[in-house]
């Protein structure tokens, strides 16, 4: 039984034998163009955002999707960041220049720069969605172990009842000359977004899993887990919660 989350007509072509089904939606550059343009929440602006959250003097590591341009401009204004992101076609863009500061897994980080390095971690709202419960309180222990004994995690987390009532019915758009069909569907504490193309002979299918979390069930993961935390922000289609390590 084909336990791929495909819903309506991406489902239908899902079971076609010329339709290609892609388990990794990061495996094709259009799918990822879109994904990252549907999963934007505009509310605030990240950059604002960093600078008034993050010091210089601090050693930072961003966990997860980040924008490219985003990442060189602080850089360049003297933030001491590093980056975690194991997706190669999600770190294009970013200079040469910093390119030593970006990681493919956290374990390649603890060998280089030891245990405890980071005064702060960010989680982006992208990075949260990608785990299950379980998964999200495991994550949230092991990534102790980076941070100094003072260190903080930053978090940025997708408002769960704003993505309920505001799911994408199937819609269409043009990317890199080619027609690409996307929809989303609530299921449970899961958002399933869905998405097709087609290009010439070239037709795919593929899939995307976000975990819907409120910031009450963050700040319970975060006391079983030995932090204390605080919301910094929050808004319509996104919360910021601060977290401090403890002992």
């Amino acid at each position: 039984m084909d336990e791929r989350p495909l819903f309506g007509p991406f489902s239908r072509k899902g079971s076609y034998s010329r339709v290609e089904v892609l388990d990794n939606l990061f495996a094709d550059d259009r799918f990822v163009a879109l994904y990252q343009e549907t999963v934007a929440l505009p509310e605030i602006d990240e950059l604002m955002l960093y600078r008034r959250y993050l010091r210089k003097e601090d050693r930072v590591l961003l966990y997860g999707t980040f924008s490219p341009d985003l990442f060189n401009t602080l850089c360049q204004e003297g933030y001491d960041l590093y980056l975690v992101e194991p997706e190669l076609n999600r770190i294009t863009g970013i200079s040469s220049r910093y390119m030593d500061r970006v990681y493919g897994l956290s374990n390649e980080l603890v060998d280089v720069m030891g245990s405890g390095a980071f005064d702060k971690i960010v989680l982006p709202g992208t990075t949260i969605a990608r785990y299950s419960r379980g998964e999200l309180l495991l994550f949230f222990r092991n990534v102790r172990q980076l941070l100094t004994p003072a260190g903080q995690l930053l978090v940025n987390i997708h408002n769960a009842r704003y993505l309920k009532t505001h799911v994408q019915p199937i819609a269409s758009r043009r990317i890199q000359d080619c027609t690409l069909f996307y929809g989303q569907k609530v299921d449970r504490n899961r958002l399933i977004f869905n998405l097709y193309l087609k290009s010439g002979n070239d037709e795919k299918v593929s899939y995307a899993i976000e975990h819907l979390y409120e910031p009450d069930t963050l700040f319970e993961f975060a006391k079983l887990s030995r932090y204390t935390g605080r919301t910094l922000y929050a808004g319509k289609t996104v919360s910021i919660l601060e977290l401090d390590k403890i002992g």
